[in-house]
C-alpha cells in the first residue's frame, strides 16, 4: 500500500534506533527551493542515515512571524512529503512562546545576527521589525501584549534572555491561541511536536499576571506578594513556605502546559512523537524548566549549546550526560545529545563522545548540513546498533541526584552540585565507572557498593530510611554536609531527629573542614564527611558568542593545583572504599583518553568506549580560545599497552567472555584483542596507536 506523504508515519517500533538530524529551513527553503530540491535534501539527509529530523528555523521565534504562519505551514507540508517519501519521521520544532522584541540598537543588532547566521536577514520578512513593536489582536478581541508574562518586581511585562517578551502559561486565552496554532501543523501530517522554550523568565520573577496570581491562590491558599519592596523582601526568601510554594507552582504550571498539549493532539486522534531537552539541569532553575517529569516524552536530550567551544566544553557536557541517561533508563526511553560541530574533526569527537556515554547522537552546524560526512558515522551506528544501544552502565558508585534538592535548596549550586560535579569529574576523568541515580530508582540501591550525597539536604524519611536499608545490607553511604537536614516540603528538621531515623546515638552532621568521620551499621558503613573535603572546581564550560560575523575569542581557565589536589584526594578515597572488589581498572592509559564502559542491552557483551581527547585542554592560562581551535588528536603509538581488568562479580557475575575486538571508523573489519579470561577476572591489552579519535571494544 502506497504511503500517504501527508499523513504522520506509522509509530516507530523501537525508539532506540531513531537516527536524528535537523532539517533547517531557512530563507532558501522558504522562497526559493521547489519541492524537487527539498525532496533532494531529504534524500540526502536518508542516505546519510537519517530517519527522523527536528526542524528548525530562522522564524523558531514563531509568534514573532504571525504574519508569516501560512506560508511557514504550507513551506512545512512540503518538507514533511519530502521527509515521508524517504520513510524520515518529522517532528517540528520551534519557541513556544519568545519573541523579537528590541528596545534599543544593541537588541536591533542581536536580532539581526541571529537571523544572519540562520540564514536569513530582516529584509526577507515584510513588516518584521513594524510587528516586533505592534500588538495585534490575536483571538476574541486578546491582543497579544495581554499574553506576556509579568515581572513580579514591577509589575510590568517581564524581558526573556533573547531580547524579546515572553508569553504565560497560565494565561487561557494564550493558550487557546497557541494550541490553535498547532492544530494547523497537524493538519499537514507533521509526526512530533516539540514546544520548545517552556520557562518563565524576568530573571526569575515571572510570572506574576493576574492568571498566575488567581491559580497560584486557588493551588496554595497563599497570595504574591505586590510589586516593589514586598516583592523583593519575600523573593528569594527560602525559610518563606509560600516562596518554596511559588517555586513548586511554576514547575506544575509547566508540566500543566505540556500536559494541555498532549490532551489536545489526542483530542484530534493523533499520536505526536514528543522529544524535549534542557541544556543544564544539574543546577538550580530559575526559568523552572520542566522535564524530567513531563506527561509525555518519547526522547529525552541535552543541548551542548552553540556557543559553547567544542574542544574545551566535553568534560562539563559529559556530567550532564549522566543525568539525561538517568532520566531515559528510568522512563525507558533514549537519551541524546545534540551539539553543534561544523568541520569533521569536531563532529568525529563529538560522535565518540555520545557513544562513550552510552547515548545517541544530534548534531546541527547551526543552519546547514554536514550529511557529507555523516553517514560513515551512522554506518557504524547500524552496523553495531546491539552494542550501541540501551547499554546498562556498570558503575559500582553511584550519585543521587535529588530534583527536590535543586529546586528547593537554597545553597545547592555552592555547596551541592559543585561537590556532586566535583567528586564525579573526578571518577570521570580517572575512568572509575560511576553513575548518577534518582527518587524513582531507590530499589536499585543495592546495584552499587558506594553511595554518595552530596549534600542533598533536602530528603524525606522515606529516603533516609531506603539509604539506611542499603548501610545495613552491607553498602558504604557518604553522607556529606548537611544532608537530611531539611525535610521534603523544605522546613527544617529537628536535631534529634536524625539521630532517630538512623537509630545512631549522637549523630551529628559534619561541619565545613571537619574530619571524615566511620560509623559502622550492621553489614556496611555510614561515613560522614564535610561537604568541602576533596572539592575543587571543575573543568568549566568556555563559551564564545558564536552569533557575531566575526570569530569571538575568551580567555582559557584552566583548573588551578588546589582544584587538581582536591581531585586527587577524592580519587584516592573512592579507590580506598572499593579496594580491591573494584570491578574496572585500568593501567598505562595515556593521559585524555578517556574510558567508558558498559554491558550491551542483550547481556552478551562488555562494551568498552575510548575517546582521544589527549591535549584538548593543554592550554596556557590565559591563552584565547575559539571555535577555530581544532580537536588534536595526538597519536599515541610507541606507548606503553593499555590493560583492562574487569571482575565478573555483581551484575557482571552472569557474563560469559573470551574474546576481545576493537571497531573504529578507521578499523571497520575490527582488530582482535590479546585475551585472558576466566570465572571471575577478564583482562586485555590494547595497543594504544590504534587510539586515532574514537575506538569501541566488544568482549565477549
Amino acid at each position: 500500500m502506497p504511503i500517504d506523504l501527508n499523513s504522520p508515519l506509522p509509530h516507530p517500533e523501537n525508539p532506540w534506533d531513531a537516527r536524528f538530524g535537523f532539517f533547517w529551513y531557512n530563507d532558501q527553503e522558504i522562497f526559493h527551493d521547489s519541492e524537487d530540491d527539498l525532496n533532494r535534501k531529504a534524500e540526502s539527509m536518508a542516505h546519510a542515515g537519517i530517519n527522523h529530523v527536528i526542524t528548525f528555523s530562522c522564524t523558531h521565534f514563531r509568534w514573532s512571524f504571525r504574519r508569516h504562519w501560512e506560508l511557514l505551514t504550507n513551506v512545512l507540508a512540503k518538507i514533511v512529503r519530502a521527509c515521508h517519501r524517504y520513510g524520515i519521521y518529522v517532528t517540528e520544532h520551534h519557541s513556544s512562546h519568545l519573541t523579537f522584541n528590541p528596545l534599543d540598537e544593541g537588541d536591533d543588532e542581536y536580532m539581526d545576527r541571529i537571523l544572519h547566521v540562520r540564514g536569513s536577514s530582516r529584509q526577507s520578512w515584510a513588516y518584521l521589525r513594524y510587528d516586533c513593536d505592534a500588538d495585534p489582536i490575536i483571538i476574541d478581541g486578546k491582543s497579544l501584549s495581554s499574553f506576556r508574562q509579568i515581572d513580579g518586581r514591577t509589575g510590568k511585562w517581564a524581558r526573556s534572555n533573547y531580547r524579546g517578551w515572553c508569553l504565560c502559561f497560565n494565561n487561557p486565552d494564550y493558550r487557546r491561541a497557541y494550541l490553535s496554532y498547532l492544530e494547523t501543523l497537524y493538519q499537514i501530517g507533521i509526526d512530533g511536536i516539540m514546544t520548545d522554550d517552556v520557562q518563565w523568565f524576568g530573571e526569575g520573577h515571572a510570572c506574576a499576571c493576574t492568571h498566575c496570581r488567581q491559580r497560584f491562590r486557588e493551588k496554595t491558599g497563599a497570595e504574591l506578594p505586590p510589586p516593589g519592596r514586598d516583592w523583593e523582601y519575600w523573593h528569594g526568601n527560602y525559610e518563606e513556605p509560600s516562596f518554596r510554594a511559588w517555586l513548586d507552582f511554576k514547575l506544575r504550571s509547566n508540566e500543566d502546559f505540556h500536559r494541555s498539549v498532549k490532551e489536545h493532539y489526542e483530542s484530534l486522534g493523533r499520536r505526536l512523537l514528543r522529544p524535549n531537552y534542557v541544556s543544564h539541569a544539574l543546577n538550580n532553575n530559575p526559568t523552572s524548566y520542566s522535564l524530567e517529569t513531563l506527561p509525555h516524552l518519547d526522547w529525552i536530550f541535552q543541548e551542548s549549546c552553540f556557543s559553547s567551544i567544542i574542544r574545551y566544553c566535553w568534560a562539563d557536557w559529559a556530567l550532564e550526560t549522566m543525568h539525561r541517561f538517568a532520566v531515559g533508563r528510568r522512563r525507558n526511553i533514549p537519551a541524546m545529545n545534540m551539539f553543534y560541530p561544523d568541520r569533521s574533526d569536531s563532529m568525529r569527537f563529538c560522535w565518540g563522545l555520545a557513544q562513550s556515554w552510552g547515548v545517541s547522537y544530534l548534531a546541527t552546524p547551526e543552519g546547514k548540513s554536514m550529511n557529507q560526512y555523516e553517514k560513515t558515522l551512522r554506518d557504524f551506528e547500524r552496523r553495531h546498533a546491539r552494542l550501541l544501544r540501551n547499554p546498562v552502565r556498570i558503575a559500582q558508585i553511584g550519585f543521587y541526584d535529588s530534583r527536590w534538592n535543586r529546586e528547593l535548596y537554597q545553597h545547592v549550586n555552592s555547596r551541592s552540585l559543585r561537590a556532586m560535579k566535583s567528586w564525579m569529574m573526578a571518577c570521570y576523568m580517572n575512568c572509575i565507572p560511576f553513575d548518577l541515580f534518582q527518587k524513582e530508582e531507590l530499589n536499585w540501591l543495592s546495584a552499587y557498593k558506594i553511595i554518595v550525597l552530596n549534600e542533598i539536604a533536602i530528603l524525606s524519611e522515606e529516603e533516609i530510611v531506603e539509604f539506611r536499608r542499603f548501610v545495613a545490607n552491607g553498602g558504604t553511604l557518604v553522607w556529606s554536609g548537611n544532608s537530611g537536614s531539611l525535610d521534603e516540603s523544605g522546613e527544617s528538621r529537628r536535631a534529634d531527629s536524625l539521630s532517630k531515623l538512623w537509630d545512631t546515638p549522637h549523630f551529628k552532621n559534619k561541619a565545613d573542614g571537619a574530619a571524615t568521620q566511620t560509623i559502622p551499621i550492621q553489614r556496611g558503613k555510614l561515613i560522614l564527611a564535610a561537604i568541602d573535603f576533596a572539592v575543587g572546581d571543575v573543568e568549566r564550560c568556555h563559551n564564545a558568542d558564536r552569533w557575531q560575523p566575526y570569530e569571538f575569542k575568551v580567555p582559557f581557565a584552566p583548573l588551578g593545583e588546589s582544584d587538581l589536589q582536591a581531585r586527587r584526594q577524592a580519587v584516592e578515597f573512592l579507590a580506598t572504599l572499593l579496594a580491591e572488589d573494584a570491578n574496572f581498572k585500568i593501567e598505562n592509559c595515556p593521559g585524555g583518553v578517556i574510558v567508558t564502559a558498559f554491558i550491551a542491552e542483550d547481556s552478551k557483551s562488555l562494551v568498552v568506549h575510548l575517546v582521544n581527547a589527549s591535549e584538548t585542554l593543554n592550554v596556557r592560562a590565559e591563552s584565547k580560545v575559539g571555535h577555530s581551535d581544532l580537536i588534536p588528536f595526538p597519536s599515541h603509538a610507541g606507548k606503553p599497552a593499555i590493560n583492562i581488568e574487569v571482575k565478573l562479580h555483581g551484575h557482571l557475575s552472569e557474563l560469559r567472555l573470551s574474546r576481545a575486538t576493537l571497531y573504529s571508523l578507521h578499523q571497520w573489519e575490527g582488530v582482535p584483542l590479546e585475551i585472558k579470561a576466566n570465572a571471575s577476572t577478564v583482562s586485555l591489552t590494547i595497543d594504544p596507536r590504534l587510539i586515532e579519535d574514537y575506538a569501541l571494544v566488544e568482549i565477549g
